[in-house]
């Protein structure tokens, strides 16, 4: 007999109990997403994560000692392995660029339904990125450089194999299952991006994505 499938363990950060409470109750039913733990403070939320060690920790921005922002950086700082998941309110296309930096691997809005919050949850601790279809114009409009500078433009100045890695990267694909798209080693993949992210001026898959699907977008 298989052995049944790792739960992936999640950390709860919102100042709001009856947001904590609505969270569990859309998750605790999924066999493949486990609760380990709620906080209501950054501090807290750090704290908890460095002693839980949870996969991902799903992270409101609006917290009442500091910003989300900071305990995002936080914990990616101190716990690499552990992935952050913005799950807000806020639309502002500076907290998108924030999230980004400070290291989310996601930023989803809290208007989204339980699966779509299931399905980001298992992207994010897959090792991919994502972002609320909504945000995405948004997040583009931070990555350009000039205005002289169209998306379609920027995803031109790639070769050939990079808008390939690009594309890929934009579905959801991991470096490894990129890598076996388009039979190259994962370490190669990873280059890769290093030289796209380079030429396109960001730090983020998110970003790379967003801008890939605003450049089909104005090609139609």
């Amino acid at each position: 007999m298989n052995a049944p499938a790792r739960r992936i363990r999640v950390l709860l950060v919102d100042d709001s109990p009856l947001i904590r409470l609505g969270l569990r109750a859309a998750l605790e039913d999924r066999a493949d997403i486990e609760i380990v733990g709620e906080e209501g403070t950054a501090a807290a939320g750090v704290a908890a994560a460095e002693r839980l060690k949870p996969d991902l920790v799903l992270l409101d921005l609006r917290l009442p000692d500091k910003p989300g922002f900071a305990a995002c950086r936080e914990i990616s700082d101190r716990l690499p392995t552990v992935r952050v998941l913005i799950l807000t309110s806020a639309t502002d296309e500076r907290n998108v660029q924030q999230a980004i930096a400070a290291g989310a691997y996601g930023y989803l809005l809290k208007d989204n339904d339980s699966a779509t919050l299931a399905a980001a949850i298992l992207q994010v601790a897959s090792g991919r990125s994502v972002l609320d279809p909504t945000l995405a114009g948004q997040v583009v409009s931070l990555v350009r450089r000039g205005p002289e500078l169209s998306a379609v433009d920027k995803i031109k100045s790639l070769s050939f194999q990079e808008q390939r890695v690009v594309a890929l990267l934009t579905e959801g694909l991991t470096n490894k299952e990129i890598g076996e798209q388009l039979n190259l080693t994962e370490k190669t993949v990873k280059n890769y991006l290093a030289t796209i992210f380079d030429k396109l001026g960001i730090q983020r898959r998110a970003q790379a994505a967003a801008l890939y699907t605003e450049a089909q977008r104005e090609s139609l």
